[in-house]
């Protein structure tokens, strides 16, 4: 099977890159879902999301991150989906693993929506019982520490000469 993304990597795409670094291509594709999504990409292949190293899933995730501002930005997006189709059963189309941002507004006429099943008590605790056991074998999960909060919360004020910033427009975003 071909890749699409090493393709763009070669030149032999239409996708147009919007920023590169040694690490990570962001691209805009010729097919999307909605106008305005991007895809995050590795510049070494790797076909699915465990064969990524860590410092390299970081660094995707962190553009990713900049990517979505920016699509909020640009697009006016209401919201985005930040989507890693993982394999050929969860509908991964380019033997490549990437990270696709899609821009969204209500009523756009993309159906994202996964409609929950009830677990019985029976197969979530066979479920969690497997899970915690290979789990196990992974090794250490441990985050680096964070730096201490402090104690008391102090409330936010936002000035109108502040509502361009980006992070106070999020807010404006939260369900």
């Amino acid at each position: 099977m071909e890749c699409e993304y090493c393709d763009m990597l070669s030149g032999k795409s239409k996708a147009q890159s919007l920023y590169e670094d040694d690490a990570v291509i962001v691209a805009v594709k010729d097919m999307a879902y909605t106008p305005g999504q991007i895809t995050i990409f590795p510049r070494k292949h790797f076909t699915i999301l465990e064969q990524v190293p860590d410092e390299i899933m970081a660094r995707c995730l962190a553009v990713a991150d900049k990517t979505s501002r920016a699509v909020f930005e640009v697009f006016q997006a209401e919201g985005t989906n930040i989507l890693i189709q993982n394999g050929l059963g969860a509908g991964q189309k380019v033997p490549h693993f990437a990270i696709e941002v899609v821009p969204r507004r209500e009523g756009d006429g993309l159906n994202l929506q996964w409609q929950p099943k009830e677990m019985s008590e029976d197969d979530l605790d066979i479920t969690a019982h497997q899970l915690a056991e290979e789990i196990q074998k992974l090794g250490d999960f441990t985050a680096p520490k964070k730096k201490e909060e402090p104690k008391e919360k102090k409330e936010i004020k936002i000035e109108e000469k502040e509502s361009s910033n980006y992070l106070v427009k999020s807010l404006r975003r939260i369900p």
